[in-house]
């Protein structure tokens, strides 16, 4: 982590902002910004998080002895994991998931998983017993080098790199390093965790902070503490990862940032003046009388940030996960064997065309029916629908 000049040790690689006190993410996209000692190289290796579920059919011969070729397909170039967690499923339901974790020094790619005794065990399981699927959750690191084209204005012999990384739900631990010496990693931890804190409330920001004095200094009409009511910056040189999502949100796809945003002199920060939900209703009144009139409420329904993000995301309406794992996240004790054992909760394609999950059954928003049901009459009449 440091290069030894002469009798002085000078950091390798040093990250500018966020400040490692900032340990927690409210969206999927960050910006950070990071120097490099010119001495180590022009190039900065990043290994970012990544995470997959998948559910393996492993019902018949061919497809038993051809798991460990599907499992090798799961992973990426340039990947490698830090945790698997499986559930095999048999005639009764699934099994309690078993879990392994390696670090990020284990550089634990799946040529080299495939040697552990491990990956020979639950290779053997599978293939020696009557498990017709196998539920997998992988989460890791994917590697990308970037090249600078910045000077450190701060130092002659350093380089300036401004990163846009995307984040994963739940604990992000991303390692900046160069080629060749992953093993001297720097870390940045953050929690990226779906629930909606004002920006003004944060622990750790750019706008209004020292870093951000320092880059007013060279570029105008950053919302900063004294120039920030103009608000004419354009938000996506910066917030790159907010704007490259599959799904956009209308106002950010159109950069129209202050249909939502203003700047509060008062605060000396960047803020939703009118609040979540108020500022969500403003637009989307239908589903505000839906919640406000709903005689079964969902708890969070209000707390449209809970699910939802207000720039873009991977998934369709917005929502910040697959729905499976967004409910799940609250409901885990829902997440096998659910209503009943065997039941499948996802990965089915029902007879009107949509894949089955949470909704299919439940109202996200409200219902007029208990447990959140889409239909009257109870459960069996929720049953009744596909059965």
């Amino acid at each position: 982590m440091s290069l030894f000049l002469g009798s002085e040790p000078s950091e390798r690689v040093r990250i500018l902002g966020p400040s490692a006190g900032d340990s927690s993410s409210y969206d999927q996209g960050k910006l950070l910004i990071l120097s490099l000692l010119k001495e180590a190289g022009p190039d900065l290796l990043v290994s970012t998080q990544w995470s997959v579920q998948r559910v393996m059919d492993v019902s018949t011969r061919g497809a038993k002895d051809d798991f460990a070729k599907d499992f090798y397909r799961i992973f990426e170039p340039k990947t490698t994991m830090q945790q698997l967690t499986y559930a095999l499923k048999y005639f009764k339901g699934f099994s309690k998931p078993e879990s392994l974790t390696y670090a990020f020094r284990d550089t634990m790619s799946i040529r080299t998983f495939w040697q552990k005794p491990e990956f020979t065990s639950l290779v053997k399981s599978i293939r020696s017993t009557d498990v017709s699927e196998v539920m997998v959750t992988l989460k890791g690191w994917r590697d990308s080098v970037w090249t600078t084209p910045y000077d450190d204005p701060n130092s002659d012999d350093r380089s300036l790199f401004k990163l846009h990384v995307q984040l994963v739900p739940g604990v992000n631990r991303i390692f900046f390093s160069t080629p060749g010496r992953k093993d001297q990693g720097v870390e940045y931890y953050t929690n990226y965790v779906d629930e909606a804190k004002p920006v003004e409330s944060r622990s750790d920001r750019f706008h209004n902070s020292t870093l951000e004095e320092s880059c007013t200094s060279c570029h105008e009409g950053l919302p900063s503490a004294n120039e920030g009511k103009s608000m004419k910056a354009d938000c996506a040189v910066c917030h790159k990862a907010k704007f490259s999502a599959t799904f956009l949100h209308g106002p950010a796809e159109m950069k129209e940032c202050t249909s939502c945003h203003s700047w509060s002199a008062e605060k000396k920060a960047i803020v939703v003046e009118k609040g979540v939900p108020a500022a969500c209703y403003d637009c989307h009144d239908k589903k505000q009388a839906q919640v406000e009139s709903s005689q079964f409420p969902h708890p969070v329904a209000g707390e449209c940030l809970t699910c939802h993000s207000p720039h873009g995301t991977e998934q369709k309406h917005l929502v910040k996960e697959d729905i499976y794992t967004l409910c799940t996240s609250c409901h885990e004790d829902q997440k096998i064997n659910h209503p009943v054992g065997r039941h499948p909760l996802r990965f089915v394609t029902l007879n009107n065309g949509q894949v089955l999950s949470c909704v299919t059954c439940h109202n996200p928003h409200g219902s007029e029916n208990e447990k959140l049901f889409t239909f009257p009459g109870g459960r069996l009449e929720v049953c009744s629908q596909c059965h």
